[in-house]
């Protein structure tokens, strides 16, 4: 009785308060199907913590262990449920199919071809399987019920149990939750129950943003909308991730320009929105001295972040990056083949004689997207991101608020890969965008068929 009774109220929470939209409702009510699909989600965050029995962390996935049971488990579950999902629901699958995001389905794609042509096909080959059971979950969620809303009902209970329980922990022992090391980085850092400060500071952007929304769009009870932004922000502070604040700021100027500043929302939210991504862009082009001598075009930036023009410092560890991308210019070494961990079959292992440590990324997601699958995959990113824009410009007609949410995870996003790789990663970041990507291409096709129906109803 007890566990009816449980799986009753987690699906009235994820139908929530607002009404369901669109012709497709009925036939693809919540029900037992979407709460699995969501346990299966919120798993991913669980298996990203470290130190947790039959969790799968980051850092430790970087050197490509054998999967353990309870991941092999909750993959396989994952992938069952999401292929039964879209089976049994195959003329909505088809007809979403066609407006999910183009460049993102390239960049899926050929991450998985990289396995004929990867230095390590086996680290290829299992990190991808994380990456596309988290895709077909997310596809699958966006299927199995759906409601406007849903997005920031999958995605914030698991971040705000991470920022709640490190507050928590962090006032009962806060030595725990504070990053080893004096220097100005991390002295005084929290990583919360996460792996390192800038996992946390994440967490805690995402937080922030997605309360922020709530709030300015005045839906639900502006209460928690506030309690959820302060506890985000002071999480954010104690991470002391210059990167997420700055990154934090972008975003929330965003929607605030957008959703609530009068001229911009009545003639100006595309030039606005052009005009932040171009931005962004150009900085990282000027990061990466693609563009040299221009440093000097961005210098009230870099005084606002207190950073130099890499935002961190890390040029040494991408000149060497950059050395082993010249062996494969045009489809790199295979998806996730690199950073397979200090050992010395992997060309990645120079990093343990040439700078005495292991940085397990490249700390630039636009770096490493080029080293594992070539320009070939830059070019399938810039699609990507030209095409969720795109999508999330056309989601202002019919759900501004959405929209501009949207909008500013991918400003957020842009601005992270910059000093963190997250691009196709299977951290909680990247889990919580694949989740956007579908929701925001669900949520168009039920505007555009909303505003049909209301069409043809004046008819």
């Amino acid at each position: 009785m007890r566990k009816v009774v449980s799986i009753r109220a987690a699906t009235q929470y994820l139908r929530g308060p607002v009404r369901y939209v669109g012709t497709t409702a009925g036939s693809v009510g919540g029900g037992v199907g979407l709460v699995v699909l969501s346990i299966l989600f919120w798993s991913i965050f669980y298996g990203n913590l470290p130190d947790i029995p039959g969790a799968d962390a980051i850092e430790s996935d970087s050197a490509v262990p054998g999967a353990n049971l309870v991941d092999r488990i909750a993959k396989v579950c994952m992938i069952a449920m999401s292929i039964y999902v879209i089976s049994t629901r195959w003329s909505l699958t088809r007809s979403l199919a066609k407006g999910i995001n183009v460049g993102a389905m390239a960049m899926l794609v050929l991450a998985g071809l990289s396995a004929l042509w990867s230095i390590d096909p086996n680290a290829t080959i299992l990190r991808y399987v994380s990456l596309a059971a988290i895709f077909l979950n997310c596809f699958a969620i966006s299927l199995a019920g759906w409601h406007r809303q849903r997005f920031q009902q999958l995605a914030l209970p698991p971040l705000m149990f991470i920022l709640v329980v490190s507050l928590v922990v962090g006032f009962i022992s806060p030595e725990s939750m504070m990053e080893v090391g004096d220097d100005l980085s991390l002295k005084g850092a929290w990583h919360g129950i996460t792996l390192t400060k800038n996992q946390f500071g994440m967490a805690a952007s995402l937080g922030v943003i997605i309360c922020v929304n709530r709030w300015l769009a005045l839906e639900g009870r502006t209460i928690w909308a506030i309690l959820g932004t302060v506890i985000a922000s002071t999480c954010l502070l104690l991470s002391r991730s210059n990167t997420s604040q700055f990154a934090t700021a972008v975003a929330v100027l965003s929607m605030v320009l957008v959703m609530r500043v009068p001229l911009i929302r009545r003639r100006y939210s595309t030039h606005v929105v052009v005009a932040i991504a171009a931005t962004i862009l150009l900085y990282e082009l000027v990061v990466q001295d693609v563009l040299p001598g221009a440093h000097t075009l961005l210098a009230p930036v870099r005084s606002l972040t207190g950073k130099d023009a890499t935002f961190s410092a890390r040029t040494m560890i991408w000149d060497i990056v950059k050395e082993h991308i010249r062996a494969a210019p045009y489809l790199g070494t295979g998806y996730a083949a690199y950073w397979v961990g200090p050992v010395q079959e992997s060309p990645s292992f120079v990093f343990t004689y040439r700078m005495f440590f292991y940085p397990t990324e490249a700390h630039n997601g636009y770096l490493d997207i080029v080293n594992d699958l070539g320009y070939v995959g830059l070019l399938c990113l810039l699609v990507f991101l030209i095409s969720y824009m795109r999508q999330a410009l056309q989601l202002l007609r019919f759900d501004r608020n959405q929209a501009a949410l949207y909008l500013a995870l991918l400003f957020q996003l842009m601005i992270m890969n910059m000093s963190e790789s997250e691009w196709l990663s299977r951290d909680n970041t990247f889990t919580v965008f694949i989740l956007a990507i579908t929701c925001l291409s669900r949520a168009l096709r039920e505007g555009r068929l909303q505003a049909h129906s209301a069409l043809s109803a004046t008819r």
